[in-house]
């Protein structure tokens, strides 16, 4: 019995991110000399060398409903057809963004280093144009699809407050 499709197991034991961003970092070269990949690594090594330190001694992510909603709606029209409609049905055979394989990558980690790789490389044919406010709510929407629950504050977009957020529950 062959073993299931790596984007299709949200269970699936963790694998290296670096082999994707490099496969997105040459898409986006292809696409986009230069500038692109100038971008999109500095963009991913800040978000990668934001400390576990910091989610370690932090509170949980806030975020409220409204802006769950307006995630939800960026994500169906800028991340659906690679993730899918459930966040691990893409067609394009983008990784899931719930259950197992989002705990595996992103919960020993801050909400900046989710905000930050989605703004260095998603959506992939082209990294980093959407607002600053659609990255946070798609943030929003990914976490509550997760398991976090909104409140009564918004999540900031703001960095610094973004790296005391934890994303370890």
């Amino acid at each position: 019995m062959p073993s299931p499709s790596p984007s299709k197991d949200p269970d699936m034991a963790s694998r290296p991110l670096p082999r994707r961003v490099i496969a997105t970092a040459i898409a986006t070269v292809a696409a986009a000399p230069g500038a692109a990949l100038a971008i999109a690594a500095v963009a991913f090594a800040s978000a990668a060398s934001t400390s576990t330190a910091f989610a370690q001694a932090a509170e949980g992510p806030t975020f409220t409903a409204e802006q769950v909603e307006r995630g939800r709606e960026a994500y169906t029209h800028n991340c659906q057809d690679c993730h899918g409609s459930t966040l691990d049905n893409g067609e394009f055979g983008g990784p899931p963004l719930k259950g197992g394989y989002f705990r595996n990558h992103w919960g020993a980690g801050s909400v900046a280093d989710l905000t930050g790789y989605a703004k260095a490389l998603m959506p992939p044919d082209r990294p980093g144009r959407l607002s600053e406010q659609t990255y946070t709510d798609l943030v929003a929407f990914l976490l509550s699809s997760n398991g976090y629950e909104p409140g009564g504050t918004e999540l900031p977009s703001d960095t610094a407050a973004q790296q005391k957020m934890s994303l370890k529950k």
